[in-house]
């Protein structure tokens, strides 16, 4: 199962990728759209893409339906974190640039992504 939660004060949403059944993709995109909703416009993401097994075609579909619906309701920022099977490497920018017109940025582990959504907030506050 998939999991979505948003911490208001960093103005920041987590979404985990997991095994599990995604057949119910109503349900994931209304938790999505209503996490969003939560958030002030230009909210930072990290999205972890959480497989024991390798990852498939549909999982990269559903990552970048996923990026491609955050930055759709205002994200200004997302990192993608790669683990277990997976390798932060693999999320390539150009992939996500081609087919859409954001940037996403890569992280090896959840404490990466915090450090650099961090940064970015501190350096776009002072």
């Amino acid at each position: 199962m998939h999991y979505v939660h948003i911490n208001p004060i960093k103005n920041r949403m987590y979404v985990i990728l997991k095994e599990g059944n995604s057949n119910d993709i109503t349900e994931y995109v209304n938790i999505i759209e209503s996490a969003c909703g939560d958030l002030a416009y230009n909210f930072s993401c990290i999205a972890v893409l959480d497989k024991k097994t390798g990852v498939r075609q549909n999982d990269l579909d559903l990552l970048f339906n996923t990026v491609d619906l955050i930055y759709a309701y205002g994200a200004g920022r997302i990192v993608l974190v790669g683990k277990n099977n997976t390798d932060a490497d693999f999320f390539q920018q150009n992939l996500f640039n081609l087919k859409a017109c954001f940037a996403v940025e890569n992280a090896r582990d959840m404490q990466e992504a915090e450090d650099k959504l961090d940064q970015g907030q501190y350096a776009a506050t002072h």
